[in-house]
This record gives structure tokens, C-alpha cells and sequence, in this order.
């Protein structure tokens, strides 16, 4: 039995871009790291979840086009002027790109970040069956 997957991570179809010698964009070429992401559905859409401790709302930029969910941000070093003894945490330029399934309204997702998390709702269309056309 196959799994049913709602979202593709596009970060996949890099190696898919070289073979067709597309240079990646300067966001791709400065992206350090990526956040964690859960996602969910229920009956009424699905549920992006990604960890962005230390990330203001601000710092978010969120798109959709052509069927694709971009989430691109910056967590900028808080120890500028202190050179860290041990560095852990990622800091710098992210980017997620995720396929949208069919049948989701794109223009009604909201976002939020609380407590650095970045919650996505994403709703499904209300459409369920398919328009019936009625041949005179």
C-alpha cells in the first residue's frame, strides 16, 4: 500500500534543475539551513508546522504561485559583537518550497508564529464533488 503524500518537498527536484543546467537562484546559493517541518490534514485542510526560534514575523516571507508553497526567512546572530566559543544554532537564510495539493485555497492561508513556531492553515476547497453539467 502506498502512502499518500499531500506536499512534495521541492528541495528533491534540485538534482532534477542540474540535470537541465539551471543555475540556482542567490536565495538557494545563501540558504545555510532549513527548519524542521511537521504538516497534518483533518477535514478541513492541513497544517504546516516549522520551528523558527529566534525569527520575527517580519523576518518571514511566505508565497504562493503556480502550485508552490514558499516559506523563506533569516535568523540574523545575536552575538555580533562576542565571538561564540561554541556555535550551535543555525543563523542566516532559509527557504522551503512545498506542492500544494489540488483541491486547497491558496488564497485563504494564514499564518502564524508563536512561541517559534510557524503554523501554516492551509484550507481545503469546500468543493467536494465534482460539478455536474447537464447536456441539453
Amino acid at each position: 500500500m502506498n502512502s499518500y503524500l499531500p506536499f512534495t518537498l521541492f528541495n528533491e527536484l534540485r538534482d532534477v534543475n542540474r540535470a537541465f543546467d539551471r543555475q540556482p537562484s542567490d536565495s538557494e546559493r545563501v540558504a545555510q539551513w532549513q527548519p524542521a517541518v511537521d504538516i497534518c490534514e483533518n477535514d478541513g485542510g492541513f497544517l504546516l508546522m516549522m520551528d523558527v526560534p529566534g525569527i520575527a514575523p517580519d523576518a518571514v516571507d511566505i508565497t504562493v504561485h503556480n502550485g508552490v508553497l514558499t516559506v523563506r526567512g533569516e535568523r540574523k546572530s545575536d552575538t555580533q559583537e562576542i565571538k561564540p566559543s561554541i556555535k550551535e544554532r543555525w543563523q542566516g537564510q532559509f527557504v522551503r518550497r512545498f506542492s500544494l495539493p489540488e483541491g486547497v485555497e491558496a488564497d485563504a492561508i494564514a499564518a502564524k508564529i508563536e512561541h517559534g513556531v510557524l503554523a501554516l492553515n492551509i484550507p481545503k476547497s469546500t468543493a467536494e464533488e465534482p460539478l455536474k453539467i447537464r447536456v441539453q
